[in-house]
């Protein structure tokens, strides 16, 4: 889907993580373990029983929330996980090193990672890094190795120890709670974490909380990774990174990144842009348009089809969908005018085969 909304884009994709049947898991807790998963409401109260005169207390521990309970507690277990990526990133490198003008222009690597899975990815980054310098090579020398050879996307990403060196993309929602708790964004004041002249996209998801309050209204809990629909990727962020893309032409994700770095010398402004009665939000060469998510975002989830992949998307809550995407017509009127007639069919045509 997502290789879709980016215009048929070839992806291949590396699943991260854990993966069950049900819906839930069964395990046994001691207390400092329930104390911990508590203090992060990852647990869901089930009921209370005596025994022996004992109180034994269940709780539940969604399985969509085991990634997120991996990347905070077990940094060891990820080591498994890393080597299909390490292997990725000598390959990439080794590209580099033989070939540093890219006069065969070789496609250099892209890593995107979503939520929990960013953790996995910073840590294998982290663990190649660490590798070269123990093999005397410059910290300078390999960081600048890897700005060359590995971009890295991120949405909505849940991890503030991205190591220097690669050209990073921040992609998160200003209401994403979870991006906002724990992901590297521009707003964090504990420190960004998110690499050395990192770019950041943010913007406001159509999904206020009060659609998001009516959409969990039947789950158990309201604090698992699929909480709030502004952390969806297939109903969100991908759409976002798609627009950004089309409005400034951009076929590429290192094209994206520089361009954002690019600082132009010769633009001396005469007069503050805040005193412009336009707002554009300027990256580097990019224009984002003020009306990016009042307008055209919502409009690219509804015509990429978007909303088939929201998460509680059962027959009650659909009916809330109105409230917060706009319909055929109003989706149709903001895709083209900013992208010309037919747009509207063309992104159908290619999400919603």
């Amino acid at each position: 889907f997502c290789s879709s909304v980016m215009d048929d884009m070839p992806f291949a994709q590396l699943y991260l993580g854990v993966d069950y049947d049900d819906d839930y898991l069964e395990v046994e807790l001691d207390v400092e373990s329930i104390n911990k998963l508590a203090s992060l409401n990852l647990l869901c109260h089930e009921h209370e029983s005596n025994e022996d005169g004992r109180t034994r207390c269940q709780y539940k521990i969604r399985t969509d929330d085991l990634n997120a309970i991996q990347t905070i507690v077990s940094e060891e277990a990820l080591k498994d996980e890393q080597q299909t990526l390490i292997k990725l990133i000598d390959a990439a490198v080794e590209l580099v090193r033989r070939d540093p003008l890219n006069e065969s222009n070789e496609p250099h690597l892209v890593l995107l990672a979503h939520s929990a899975s960013c953790s996995v990815v910073a840590s294998a980054i982290s663990s190649w890094k660490e590798q070269q310098l123990q093999n005397q090579q410059s910290p300078q020398r390999v960081e600048d190795l890897l700005h060359q050879a590995l971009t890295v996307v991120t949405f909505g990403n849940i991890c503030r120890s991205f190591c220097d060196g690669p050209a990073y993309i921040h992609i998160s929602m200003y209401d994403d709670p979870w991006t906002n708790a724990l992901g590297a964004h521009l707003g964090n004041e504990e420190g960004i974490g998110g690499g050395q002249n990192a770019v950041y996209f943010h913007a406001y998801s159509p999904y206020d909380e009060e659609f998001t309050n009516k959409t969990l209204q039947t789950t158990a809990s309201t604090c698992s990774l699929k909480s709030h629909n502004a952390h969806n990727l297939n109903s969100c962020l991908i759409q976002y990174l798609c627009l950004i893309m089309r409005i400034n032409g951009i076929q590429s994700f290192r094209a994206l990144y520089d361009s954002a770095r690019f600082v132009d010398p010769t633009a001396i402004l005469d007069i503050n842009p805040k005193h412009f009665a336009v707002n554009y939000i300027n990256h580097g060469e990019l224009v984002i348009p003020p009306r990016i998510d009042d307008e055209l975002l919502p409009a690219m989830i509804y015509a990429t089809g978007g909303d088939q992949w929201l998460w509680n998307n059962d027959d009650e809550s659909h009916t809330d969908i109105d409230e917060v995407l706009p319909d055929e017509i109003e989706a149709r009127s903001h895709l083209e005018e900013s992208f010309g007639y037919s747009v509207f069919e063309e992104i159908q045509e290619t999400c919603c085969q």
